[in-house]
């Protein structure tokens, strides 16, 4: 029989008897409480493995894997609060404590997960007649063991024992250094003259930090990201450069604010981890249990939107640059005139704008309407709990039965003892095995105004509040037998879908004239503002895209490293990686490596790209929902029911395919982003010359060196080299040959294959698929396997969904499918997913130097 995780008294130093939500009075939390809570947790799983493996019944998925999720329970909870503490309010006397804490939680979860005489009680139970959720449970937990090494032999089992301690310290190492260099190079100012651009509310929060740290003058301090708020109004070009530089240095100054070794170890242990599983890198191995499933599909997500961002952002500066006659644009000025720009051409004063979003008036009418108005639930105050901080709020939220449904702190102010960004976290997750209600919190990090000044948000921090509110909706919502499935306990790549689809209330009729009321009058938000203010919203997402397809690009490169790579040359290496993606040097990654917290200390290592793919979907529903009224009750009891509340306890794709009858697909993103869709059938109804006119056009937009290179070798083959480039990805021959307007079988899909690690170009009609036994003894090779992403890379210069006939760093050999002869014109990649060119059979034949062969396949 299982011990009652809820019993035991882990909390007896410091729980808060009073509050009915089972959490600790934070003001009572001191190192030696928080260490004895550690250990008395780690003790009571340690003694539920020695009883699961001592048992000598036969093993059930009652008495195995429901007790080992029992008895993780009190870790996770403590976990919950060490995080709670070292993100929101880490004072100096718990520092140490906590890492000691987060270092003993490693050690002995490393520990009972390698644990084999554990793994093979819980192997050993039949499923054959759990109910699915049970089943899903037991699968899951099998996964989890298995991704930790547990069927690894001896000494491989010790050497992921010893990265694992060794990860957990570099991990605490990075955090605690950049918290260290991001406090150190806050932007101290002396003159005021400096701040120019500023409105009173920001220079006097500027003066109130620097109070703060006993120092003269202005102090900015850095959030997370590459990006300052305070870019955007700078008027004064120096200062603007200083701000930059200063957050584009931390992290890689030397001293012990310097996190290039936490990097460069990080990287290479976790590519290591990747082997011994199996893996050939550590994307793979992150990505293997996410949505997407694999690296190359997150990385053709993110190449696929390089070019249309690129193509967007370009026509941004080309605006910039002609209404303020500016000859160049230095990197420190484009979120200024970019702001600036947007501030003319639509008549917006972002001061004035602010003045509509008080942070009250918000929270009430805004975010908590916009829950009541959609799913019926309510809000109030809720008095008796002691959170980590004086200016964390509580709210008790109630069900439309009037029942509790569990507690939300929210904790709007930046502060020095504060990480940087916005976030929510479950402290106490809910689940039907603990009978506990949930309690999340939501952390901003809002300038705190001066006493009797309102707290005001500009148009990004309201986003940033709708957004992390519909991470706090999907954690109250959790309605799962197991807390480690419950809420947003999710893939990473799904994760950020409920939030970002909160988004679209922010400025949604139903919802934005309850809370755009003037601070001062009261007055509503004109019409005509409201008006202004969304149409400028897709100003300046070439940039904002490109700032994070960046991040993703240095994220998924980082982790595509194979064991035995160590890259020291930190800087050396990002500069590579952007420069090889066609990034523009004017736009900085949102992240540097040095500072990003994201993938070296948050658990989104190779899984920054899943923003990228929950938006995917967020995009898709949003249009759903507006089909279905807006805040229709019935469709959103609907959506919370099926989507919201299983949280991992079903397969989140299956329940959203289940639930829509299909799967997202991306034109939603695009439009959300301001982005021009792929063409279309009915583009290319124009007459020949029309089309060749287009073609034309269209290669004076060869600025990817991919482009470049196949052009140049078909140029070289006497053939003209007409590349189309489409704003959105055409990965795939279908995506092609619809976005062409021809027969898939028109589509020459160039196809890298491995035989014995060398690459092998088979150019097949879009309409097969290839045979590949058949192909390997036509050629005489023992085999044919399909290529990994990094085979294609090195021997193409190129990615998978946009590989081309031609353009290679070298020759390789090429086969060609006969059936093409059959189209008298033919389309083939031309180096991205996103461009094509033209070709006749014999261009093609002529271009690779291929060999004609037959490639047995099945009709797609």
């Amino acid at each position: 029989m299982s011990a009652d995780p809820n019993g035991i008294d882990v909390w007896e130093a410091f729980l808060d008897p009073q509050t009915d939500y089972s959490l600790p009075d934070f003001s009572a939390i001191t190192p030696e409480t928080l260490l004895t809570a550690v250990h008395k947790a780690t003790d009571f799983a340690r003694a539920e493995v020695a009883a699961v493996i001592a048992d000598d019944a036969e093993s059930t998925f009652f008495s195995t894997t429901v007790r080992f999720e029992s008895a993780s329970v009190p870790m996770t909870r403590i976990a919950s609060v060490a995080a709670a503490i070292e993100s929101n309010h880490l004072r100096p006397e718990l520092t140490d404590a906590i890492g000691e804490v987060w270092e003993h939680l490693s050690a002995t979860q490393t520990e009972i997960l390698l644990n084999v005489d554990l793994f093979h009680r819980i192997e050993q139970v039949s499923v054959s007649d759990l109910n699915p959720e049970d089943k899903r449970q037991h699968e899951l937990t099998i996964d989890l063991f298995v991704r930790a090494g547990a069927r690894l032999g001896e000494d491989e089992r010790e050497q992921m024992a010893t990265i694992a301690a060794e990860l957990t310290t570099l991990e605490n190492s990075f955090s605690r250094a950049l918290q260290l260099d991001t406090r150190e190079l806050a932007v101290h100012l002396s003159e005021a003259d400096a701040l120019a651009g500023m409105n009173d509310d920001q220079i006097a929060a500027a003066a109130n930090r620097a109070a703060e740290r006993g120092v003269d003058g202005y102090l900015l301090p850095l959030n997370n990201f590459t990006q300052q708020g305070v870019l955007e109004s700078l008027s004064t070009a120096q200062t603007r450069r200083h701000v930059l530089n200063n957050s584009m240095a931390r992290g890689s100054r030397g001293g012990d604010g310097d996190t290039r070794t936490q990097v460069a170890d990080t990287t290479a242990l976790r590519a290591l981890k990747a082997h011994l599983l199996g893996y050939p890198s550590y994307s793979s191995f992150a990505i293997d249990n996410q949505t997407a499933g694999n690296p190359d599909a997150a990385a053709d997500i993110v190449s696929s939107l390089i070019n249309p961002a690129n193509a967007q952002l370009d026509a941004e500066l080309a605006q910039v640059r002609q209404r303020y006659e500016l000859e160049t644009v230095a990197a420190e000025d484009v979120k200024y005139y970019l702001a600036k720009y947007r501030a003319d051409e639509f008549g917006i004063d972002p001061d004035e704008v602010a003045k509509y979003f008080e942070f009250d008036t918000v929270l009430t009418e805004g975010v908590f309407r916009a829950a009541t108005g959609l799913y019926g639930i309510t809000f109030a105050p809720y008095e008796g709990v002691t959170a980590w901080h004086e200016d964390v709020r509580a709210y008790e939220v109630t069900d439309v039965t009037e029942r509790p449904l569990g507690l939300v702190f929210i904790d709007p102010y930046s502060r020095d003892t504060k990480r940087g960004g916005a976030w929510m976290d479950q402290l106490v997750p809910a689940s039907r095995l603990t009978g506990l209600l949930p309690v999340v919190t939501l952390s901003l990090n809002l300038a705190k105004p001066g006493p009797g000044r309102p707290t005001l948000l500009n148009p990004t921090e309201l986003t940033t509040f709708f957004h992390e509110f519909g991470h706090v909706l999907h954690g109250l919502f959790a309605n799962s037998t197991y807390p480690s499935t419950a809420g947003t306990a999710v893939p990473r790549d799904y994760v950020e879908f409920p939030s970002q689809l909160n988004e679209m209330w922010r400025f949604h009729p139903q919802v934005l004239p309850h809370f755009a009321k003037h601070v001062e009058t009261g007055e509503p938000m004109p019409a005509e503002l409201v008006d202004a203010l969304i149409a400028s919203e897709k100003f300046g997402q070439g940039f904002d895209t490109i700032e994070y397809l960046a991040a993703a690009m240095l994220d998924l490169s980082w982790h595509s490293l194979e064991a035995g790579e160590h890259i020291t040359e930190v800087l050396s290496f990002e500069s590579e990686v952007l420069a090889a993606a066609g990034f523009s040097p004017l736009v900085p990654p949102r992240y540097r490596s040095t500072y990003f917290g994201h993938i070296f200390a948050s658990g989104y290592a190779a899984g920054y790209y899943s923003y990228l793919y929950s938006e995917v979907i967020a995009a898709w529903v949003s249009e759903w929902f507006e089909d279905q009224g807006g805040l229709n009750r019935e469709a959103g009891d609907a959506f919370r029911e099926a989507i919201l509340a299983p949280g991992y306890s079903v397969d989140p794709m299956a329940a959203i395919e289940r639930f829509f009858g299909t799967r997202p697909d991306v034109a939603p993103l695009l439009r959300r982003r301001g982005l021009a869709e792929p063409v279309t059938e009915t583009d290319n109804e124009d007459d020949e010359a029309s089309a060749e006119s287009e073609s034309g056009a269209a290669s004076t937009r060869w600025d990817h060196p991919n482009h470049r290179a196949v052009a140049a070798d078909l140029t070289a083959a006497g053939i003209d080299p007409r590349i189309e480039i489409f704003d959105g990805s055409t990965p795939t021959a279908a995506a092609a040959a619809e976005a062409l307007g021809i027969e898939v079988g028109a589509i020459a899909n160039s196809l890298i294959f491995s035989s014995g690690g060398q690459p092998v170009l088979i150019m097949a009609s879009g309409a097969h698929r290839v045979d590949t036994a058949h192909v390997a003894d036509l050629i005489g090779v023992d085999s044919l396997d399909r290529a990994s992403k990094e085979l294609v890379r090195e021997a193409t210069g190129q990615v998978i969904g946009g590989v081309a006939p031609c353009g290679h760093p070298g020759p390789i050999p090429t086969y060609v499918d006969v059936s093409l002869k059959d189209y008298p014109v033919l389309w083939a990649g031309a180096g991205t997913p996103n461009s094509m060119v033209p070709l006749t059979y014999e261009q093609l034949l002529t271009v690779t130097g291929g060999k004609e062969i037959t490639v047995v396949a099945e009709e797609s």
